[in-house]
């Protein structure tokens, strides 16, 4: 069982169970850069997870173990919460800062957590150690907030402890993820309608370009602000519009000229690749695989060209799919500038495709990269008994 040792060392004599969480990572199958645009997403939770153990303590003293990592936080709940030079802590540090507002966190804990989610491959290791963690404290001090609430937290963790302004796609999929289903989401209503992922002799594959330019924390912020202000050209011709889904392709025909080239570059994929989001789960309600996967070269072609998000690995990872008949879409996903692609390959083939790709790659970059195997699980949970198994 995990954590069978750190469990045996703290207080066996508390009065406080102790509670297990599983919170996985994420893809996302279309609708990449688009939820904080209010947009359309289709993520889904996978069989790679972050794993929690919590146990309440009796003082105000709160001490997190990192085991992958061997590192430690302490601090007092009482204490006033900022964030920290180390970007692990931050995502608990906020989380805790914001469910202490509930006025219902009364002492401390022990914590120990570990992950088995690649760092910087697009899968959102970050929101699932945040939904995790807040789903742990939820349930540790009886806090009856939603999944949607929790989400929300972990959202405004990113922004104010750890400095991304992200949507709220990672962690709605961290939250209600459904095995077999991925996750339709209306980011601006918050509405979503599971979608049935059908792949009959297909199978999803993750391929890691290993690679993370120092980028993306930068660039993604800087996206936000050209979206923007692309909007706030376009409101001027038509004060109704309210975010940058609204925008339609009329719009930037008959007022894109006043917008500068990159704003106008980021403001069409946007449109485009909501249109995608609905077409892709038109094909998937089709059983038309082919049709999907041509929305997903479409859309990494989108966010290359005109949202200026990938890189020289990520698209030589793509363009190798393209020589393959075993390979019927791919895409890069995440927030870009290295991390993952995501390949729908067949599975009579898959291994031998998948390694063929690994190889050019390594010939061509100089680099190792890694392939994932992964199955669409459910959102974070608490395990009954203690069920982490190794």
């Amino acid at each position: 069982m995990r954590f069978e040792k750190e469990l045996s060392g703290w207080e066996n004599g508390s009065k406080h169970k102790p509670i297990w969480v599983n919170a996985p990572a994420r893809i996302n199958l279309i609708g990449e850069h688009t939820d904080y645009n209010y947009g359309f997403v289709l993520p889904a939770a996978i069989d790679k997870a972050a794993y929690f153990l919590i146990q309440l303590r009796e003082d105000n003293l709160c001490q997190m173990e990192a085991k992958d990592i061997g590192d430690h936080l302490i601090f007092d709940f009482q204490d006033e919460l900022k964030p920290s030079a180390k970007n692990w802590q931050n995502y608990f540090l906020g989380v805790m800062h914001y469910m202490k507002s509930s006025g219902k966190v009364k002492q401390g804990f022990n914590l120990v957590f570990e992950s088995d989610i690649p760092i910087g491959a697009g899968m959102s290791s970050s929101a699932a150690l945040a939904c995790g963690f807040g789903m742990a404290l939820n349930e540790a001090y009886q806090l009856d907030l939603s999944k949607q609430e929790i989400a929300e937290i972990a959202q405004l963790t990113e922004h104010h402890f750890v400095g991304v302004k992200c949507g709220i796609m990672d962690q709605y999929a961290c939250m209600f993820g459904m095995e077999g289903h991925a996750l339709k989401l209306d980011c601006r209503t918050l509405q979503y309608q599971y979608q049935k992922i059908i792949l009959g002799d297909y199978q999803l594959v993750l391929i890691d370009s290993k690679v993370k330019h120092e980028l993306t924390s930068t660039e993604y912020n800087k996206r936000r602000e050209e979206c923007e202000r692309a909007l706030s050209v376009l409101k001027k011709y038509d004060p109704a519009l309210v975010t940058l889904r609204d925008v339609t392709q009329d719009h930037l025909t008959n007022f894109g000229k006043d917008l500068d080239p990159i704003a106008f570059k980021r403001c069409d994929y946007v449109i485009k690749e909501n249109r995608r989001v609905n077409e892709a789960c038109q094909a998937l309600n089709a059983n038309d695989l082919q049709l999907f996967g041509a929305l997903m070269y479409q859309s990494h072609q989108g966010l290359a060209q005109d949202y200026e998000v990938s890189c020289e690995e990520l698209n030589f990872l793509v363009d190798a799919t393209r020589k393959s008949d075993h390979i019927i879409g791919a895409r890069m996903m995440g927030g870009g500038f290295g991390g993952c692609t995501l390949n729908i390959v067949a599975e009579s083939n898959s291994e031998e495709v998948v390694n063929s790709i690994l190889s050019s790659y390594k010939k061509k970059m100089g680099t190792d990269a890694e392939s994932y195997f992964i199955e669409i699980k459910e959102g974070c949970k608490i395990l009954d008994n203690g069920a982490l198994n190794s």
